[in-house]
């Protein structure tokens, strides 16, 4: 019987495939098996895979045509067989006994197990936390009230690759990634199964190493698609999510929260030094954000309710958002900038 199933999605990992898939096997969970889709790589990711493949029964693949992480997930949820799913990215890796860890806090009855995690960025790691109590079992009702409503107001515990998910809920709701969503797919996926979980539970525990290569070639930063997912992202339709707790009221306001809080981050993006952005180029782009409708339309209906939530720092670059002071949102961030490398 496989306990767990774990999903690994491949597009041209080459450079760190190796490392993933031997934490993978490392595991001290045992009844697993590792299901790789190789999602029409063209670097020698599928000579890896075929490797390992022969090397280890545990291991199984999939080879399909490019269609994106998404579909990649949802052709290994069709196969998969264990009592819980987890997902890892290729070009990360985790602790040797992160399954195990997982596995034992669900009991083998609880619907969803979640965990902190690690960034590497540059060789620097930083640990990101849930904001949620650990080490105890949250009902129905906590999950509605609290859990829900933060996945629409909040990306920071949006990874499917930071929990483990009960096959089971999968199967009865039809639960999959969703197809030709830019920005955010993993939190709708999440979004989707916490609304139909009935116990779920937030550990203390860092098994899982998100790797990031900022100054990477093939990570060049591009304003307009970036902007544009954030504001597809800030249209989408969350009706399925109201409940007792959470009307649609609501869930606009923390939608609002949400796009407010990724601008001003697109605002501080622009003036990164990984973007190669020339000050004019800076100017534009956040002329760009500053006069967009849906901007316009949220800081018009939520400005004020907002703008209390906030520190003094972002106060200020919200007032320019709010007056379309260019200069003064320009400002602040490259005097917080400066005084950051002090």
């Amino acid at each position: 019987m496989v306990k767990v199933s774990v999903i690994i999605p491949v597009y041209n990992a080459a450079q760190y495939l190796e490392r993933c898939i031997d934490s993978l096997l490392k595991q001290t969970l045992t009844s697993c098996e590792f299901i790789f889709i190789n999602d029409g790589s063209t670097d020698s990711s599928l000579s890896i895979l075929e490797h390992y493949l022969e090397k280890d029964v545990r291991v199984k693949l999939v080879s399909q045509e490019n269609k994106g992480v998404s579909a990649a997930r949802n052709a290994g949820l069709k196969i998969a067989s264990g009592d819980y799913i987890g997902f890892v990215d290729a070009d990360d890796f985790i602790e040797k006994d992160y399954f195990e860890k997982l596995y034992s806090a669900s009991k083998g009855d609880l619907d969803v197990v979640v965990c902190h995690y690690s960034s590497v960025q540059d060789g620097y790691s930083i640990t990101s936390k849930h904001p949620f109590q650990t080490d105890i079992v949250l009902d129905e009702t906590y999950i509605k009230k609290e859990i829900i409503p933060f996945f629409i107001s909040n990306e920071s515990i949006n990874s499917s690759c930071t929990k483990l998910y009960k096959r089971k809920v999968i199967d009865e709701f039809s639960i999959q990634f969703p197809i030709g969503v830019a920005l955010g797919e993993d939190g709708l996926f999440n979004s989707n199964f916490f609304s139909k979980s009935k116990k779920v539970c937030f550990i203390n525990y860092i098994g899982y190493h998100y790797v990031e290569v900022l100054n990477s070639a093939t990570r060049k930063f591009d304003f307009t698609k970036y902007f544009e997912r954030i504001i597809q992202e800030s249209k989408h339709d969350y009706s399925n999510l109201e409940n007792e707790f959470l009307n649609t009221q609501t869930i606009e306001f923390l939608k609002a929260e949400k796009y407010i809080t990724k601008i001003i981050s697109l605002c501080h993006l622009c003036h990164a030094l990984e973007c190669n952005f020339t000050k004019n180029q800076v100017d534009d782009a956040i002329i760009r954000i500053v006069k967009e409708p849906v901007t316009i339309k949220i800081i018009d209906n939520y400005y004020t309710t907002i703008f209390t939530q906030k520190s003094n720092y972002e106060k200020v670059i919200l007032f320019g958002i709010k007056y379309k002071l260019v200069f003064l949102i320009s400002w602040v961030i490259r005097y917080s900038n400066y005084r950051n490398k002090k």
